[in-house]
């Protein structure tokens, strides 16, 4: 993401600050974002990786749901990271889940992490997250089958075994979207 320019940043505490180390931020990311005083871009951090964990999770769903149904998943991703339900993120997991690189980004145990603070942020404000709660059970299933030190799309590899299919790398050269 750094490499391809696509870096975001978000920032929180005094705005004299910011406004210091704004231009600097503007040329390590395409975007910087100040959101107020304190801890804010804390919150912004952990909300922004619990919703990486459900649409993980969403996307290692209708992927397996596709491919059982007779659809090769690069052909069912090619068609999502081009519909209006296509997103960078989509289109940065295709490899994983076309070719089942695991090479982690960002592992399973620390997706749990960022999930657990953000599921006790919601209990302690009040916000019902039934979702969230769900996907944090994936995750902690992948977890409680050894997958650990690899890239958290492994949700993939769970709900395929889930489902009965056994899955392959595909072997196809796809692009990453950055």
């Amino acid at each position: 993401v750094v490499k391809a320019g696509k870096l975001t940043i978000v920032t929180s505490g005094p705005r004299t600050a910011f406004d210091v180390a704004e231009p600097y931020l503007n040329q390590v990311g395409r975007g910087v974002t100040y959101v107020g005083e304190g801890e804010l871009a804390r919150m912004i951090k952990i909300c922004h990786n619990v919703l990486l964990g459900i649409v993980a999770q969403s996307l290692a769903e209708i992927t397996v749901l596709a491919e059982k149904g007779g659809v090769p998943r690069h052909s069912f991703l090619e068609f999502i990271n081009n519909s209006v339900m296509g997103s960078i993120f989509s289109a940065y997991k295709t490899p994983a889940y076309v070719n089942l690189d695991l090479t982690p980004t960002f592992t399973p145990v620390l997706l749990r992490k960022d999930m657990d603070l953000g599921l006790a942020a919601a209990r302690e404000l009040g916000v019902p997250m039934p979702v969230a709660a769900a996907t944090r059970e994936c995750v902690q299933s992948i977890i409680g089958n050894g997958y650990v030190d690899c890239d958290f799309a492994a949700l993939l590899l769970q709900e395929a075994a889930n489902a009965g299919l056994e899955i392959e790398s595909e072997e196809k050269e796809v692009g990453t979207g950055l």
